[in-house]
């Protein structure tokens, strides 16, 4: 970890260089792009974060075949056509993890937002249905393409590794998400995230240059602190639902960012911020304060 700075009300800045470099303290970060308004984990949704937030946050899995590719759900049903297609390529079932990198880009990521309308916003008037029709299809991006846009629009990304459910898969996908950080030339732009504590350790240990942060719904791990140094994080990101005051001043004081998820309403980012929270996770990359 890097050198500590001390904040106007005296809390000890993160020390760890990828939140050191960044000059909001406040973070708005993107929960799978602006994925309230355009297809989640898509080049759309990415792109119309920029100005809108500070940071985009991102899902990685691996395809059959071995690349890293950026989405969410560990099937493919819910964000794409994939059970319409399914049957033309001759695959038996919608694991994500079963589809070649060639198969899945046979795949429509976007138009399912169409008529879902998860978050209301087209029939609220947010965002305009012909211009979102006018987007489609979006394909299935690899974590290479979008670490391409990120760097060229010097836009940070958060990377979560996806639990793929086996050691073996799970220790290709932190190779293979390492290889593309580092070919991407984005060591310095990117934090690994995951609830599989195992694969941020088996990422330091491989690539100590990249910082890592550790996701955490329910109960936190015993002797929080502790535990976080020995996983060589610099971050904890906690679920809305178990972060308090208490959590955050003294993670914060310790020197650990804290970056919350998910938290849509602005009065709650006011408060965690408040707190002395470095960032949330938000599917409205609105800058609210």
């Amino acid at each position: 970890m890097g050198s500590k700075e001390q904040t106007a009300a005296g809390m000890t800045e993160p020390a760890c260089d990828f939140f050191n470099r960044l000059a909001n303290r406040q973070l708005v970060i993107a929960h799978r792009g602006y994925r309230a308004c355009y297809p989640e984990n898509t080049l759309c949704a990415f792109a119309h974060s920029l100005g809108r937030s500070d940071m985009v946050e991102l899902d990685v899995q691996l395809s059959a075949d071995g690349v890293a590719v950026v989405f969410h759900d560990d099937h493919l049903a819910r964000t794409s056509n994939a059970a319409a297609l399914a049957p033309e390529l001759g695959v038996s079932n919608l694991a994500l993890r079963d589809w070649s990198l060639a198969q899945l880009r046979r795949l429509d990521v976007g138009s399912w937002f169409l008529a879902a309308d998860p978050f209301s916003s087209i029939s609220k008037g947010v965002v305009d249905g012909k211009l979102l029709r006018d987007l489609m299809p979006q394909q299935l991006p690899t974590l290479a393409e979008t670490l391409a846009w990120a760097v060229g629009n010097q836009m940070p990304l958060n990377v979560e590794l996806k639990d793929m459910g086996q050691t073996r898969l799970n220790d290709a996908l932190v190779a293979q998400v390492v290889a593309d950080v580092r070919a991407a030339g984005a060591s310095a732009q990117v934090i690994v995230s995951s609830f599989n504590h195992h694969a941020l350790r088996a990422c330091r240990q491989t690539a100590p240059e990249i910082a890592v942060a550790a996701l955490q719904e329910g109960v936190h791990p015993p002797d929080l602190t502790s535990y976080l140094r020995d996983l060589g994080a610099c971050a904890y990101h906690p679920a809305d639902d178990v972060t308090d005051q208490a959590l955050v001043t003294t993670l914060r004081a310790a020197g650990f960012a804290v970056n919350v998820f998910t938290v849509n309403d602005p009065g709650r980012q006011r408060q965690l911020f408040a707190f002395g929270a470095t960032g949330v996770f938000t599917d409205f990359p609105k800058p609210c304060l």
